[in-house]
This record gives structure tokens, C-alpha cells and sequence, in this order.
């Protein structure tokens, strides 16, 4: 079956995407820079990127290269902060839960060398106080913060030192001082676009996605808020990607999907054909977790002569 036709895959103009983002943007995301090239060494960290911290203070900690990369510690497509429970324990045995505040995920600049450019690292921000937000009562000296989730593969221990006196939560609101702006690097609730199966030995060189909803857009203050949308996964620079949105008032929203890689792509790689499915709808669904279940109505899949690959096939996980 063929939605929208070889010559439009095959033959079609390339189209460059404007990114755009304030200038606010830019600082909150300065100290991500700063620690980056440290924490895609590795699957995570062996000790916080904080050396040395004050009970109550912030520190940063590599949790995990992204799921599906040959060095990670989880299998999941999105870790959020409820998902990971932190204790530290001080260099006497006496130990306390911590918060963890924000959980994220950063990738290498596009024009760096392709190991560092492809892999995503999840970094989680964690504060050094109890539930009720009071510096936790530990000793100084060697400390040891062990972090737990069913979405790792194993639990994880990081090294630091607890200085003397009393610390505060960083406020990481950037340059301007106005607002956190942890949220902004967040993921929103999406569900992953996966390619499973046998290419017969072949490239795959293109694949078509045709998804539908039942839910129009709703017009806000800060525009339509969209049924469906879908967004290419950071990586492989030689993958495009295209996507078409038709709404029908009452009846629904189709996005049509192309995605290629003129040089093609092994099937040890087909994670460079990763799509997240998001929607601002997402939260005011009736199921959360279920809402794209049922959205992909056809996946075809090309070989790079533009003939098809019957051995793939496409599955939308749920929301998360």
C-alpha cells in the first residue's frame, strides 16, 4: 500500500526545519553544556558532577545513556522524576531519602563527532533535603547516593562529599532570575514509534506513517493545542523527516509521516526511524496512557531501489 507515492519519497525537495528559541532558553540550558562532555562518556555517573556539597545544597548526577544505545541503563523510552527514588548515605551508615527534582534528557551538538552527536544521556537534578524540603541530617565526610527505578536496568551508586554547614536547593532560573526553567527541558507525555522485524538483508531506505485520532485541535491563548503531532527523535543527521497534518472538524485528524535515509539504514539502526507521537490533549484524555493506542493505521516500509520490505513492522507504545 502507498499513501503518498514513491516519486514524493524518493524524488521529493528536501525541507529545512527553523529552530527557533529565546534567549531565556539559552541560559537555563548554559550549565547543561558545561557538564556534557563529561556525563556521554559513560552509560552514567560514578560520582555527582558536584564534588563536594553542603546537606541541603543541588547536585547533578549522569543517570543513563538513552535506552536502545550499546551503553545504557534502561530500556525505558522516557524516565521522569517519579520514577527514581534517591537515598544517600553517609561514610557512618546513617542514611536519608532525597528528592529528586527534575529528570532530563541532552544530546550532543549536531556538529560533533557521530558517537557523541547520536547518544542522549538522561541527567536527573537532585536536592539534597527530605520530603518536607529540610537539609537531610548526615554526617561530612564521604557519602554515598544510590539511586533506584524499575526502569533501570540496575541500581546505580554515586560518590560525593558532604561539607560542613547548611546548604539551599538551587533555583536554576538562569541569567534573568524570573522562573525555574527546568521545565522547559522536560519531556512532554508521548508514546515511542518503534520498527521491529527483518529487513532480508536489505537497507532500509524509507518509511511511510499514517496515524489517525479521533480528537481535533482546541484553540488556546497560545494557539491550536494539536490532536497529534510528531517529532524525529535526535541522532542519525542522514534520516529526514516529514509529516503532513489534515484535520476534519468532528471527524478527526490524519498526520501522514515520511521519513528517508538516502544512504540507508542497517537493521541493527532502525531506532534512527524513532517517532515520538505527542499531543497537548494528551492529560485531558480519559486514558492518558492509551491515547495513540489504535492511531498508526499503516507502516511501508522501502529498500533504497523503492521497492518494499514485507518483514517490518511498527508499533506505538503507550503514553509515558
Amino acid at each position: 500500500m502507498t499513501l503518498i507515492g514513491r516519486e514524493r519519497i524518493f524524488g521529493g525537495k528536501n525541507t529545512m526545519c527553523r529552530l527557533r528559541a529565546s534567549l531565556g532558553r539559552l541560559v537555563a540550558l548554559a550549565f547543561v553544556a558545561l557538564t556534557l562532555a563529561l556525563t556521554l562518556a559513560g552509560c552514567q555517573s560514578a560520582a555527582t558532577l558536584s564534588m563536594a556539597v553542603r546537606t541541603g545544597d543541588t547536585v547533578l548526577v549522569g543517570l543513563s545513556a538513552e535506552a536502545g544505545k550499546q551503553i545504557t541503563n534502561t530500556t525505558a523510552s522516557v524516565i521522569r522524576p517519579q520514577d527514581v527514588s534517591a537515598r544517600i548515605t553517609d561514610n557512618f551508615g546513617t542514611s536519608a531519602n532525597v528528592v529528586v527534582r527534575s529528570v532530563f534528557r541532552v544530546y550532543g551538538d549536531p556538529t560533533a563527532n557521530p558517537l557523541s552527536a547520536n547518544q542522549a544521556q538522561w541527567l536527573a537534578v537532585i536536592d539534597l533535603v527530605d520530603a518536607a524540603e529540610n537539609p537531610v541530617n548526615i554526617m561530612t565526610g564521604p557519602a554515598t547516593l544510590r539511586l533506584t527505578s524499575a526502569k533501570f536496568i540496575e541500581p546505580m551508586e554515586v560518590s560525593t562529599t558532604i561539607l560542613e554547614g547548611t546548604g539551599s536547593p538551587h533555583p536554576l532560573t538562569g541569567a534573568d532570575n524570573t522562573a525555574e526553567k527546568l521545565g522547559w527541558l522536560r519531556p512532554p507525555s508521548q508514546a515511542r514509534v518503534r520498527i521491529s522485524g527483518s529487513t532480508g538483508g536489505a537497507r532500509l531506505g524509507a518509511v511511510q506513517y499514517r496515524f489517525r485520532v479521533s480528537g481535533n485541535s482546541v484553540n488556546s491563548v497560545f494557539g491550536p493545542l494539536r490532536a497529534i503531532d510528531g517529532i524525529k527523535m535526535p541522532g542519525r543527521r542522514d534520516v529526514s523527516f516529514q509529516r503532513w497534518i489534515n484535520e476534519t472538524p468532528g471527524a478527526g485528524t490524519v498526520m501522514n509521516v515520511v521519513m528517508t535515509a538516502p544512504e540507508g539504514i542497517e537493521a541493527s539502526e532502525l531506532d534512527a526511524f524513532d517517532v515520538a507521537l505527542v499531543s497537548a490533549l494528551i492529560d485531558q484524555s480519559p486514558n492518558p496512557t492509551n491515547y495513540f493506542v489504535g492511531s498508526l493505521e499503516s507502516a511501508v516500509f522501502y529498500n533504497l531501489q523503492g521497492f518494499e520490505i514485507g518483514g517490518l513492522a511498527a508499533q506505538v507504545g503507550p503514553v509515558q
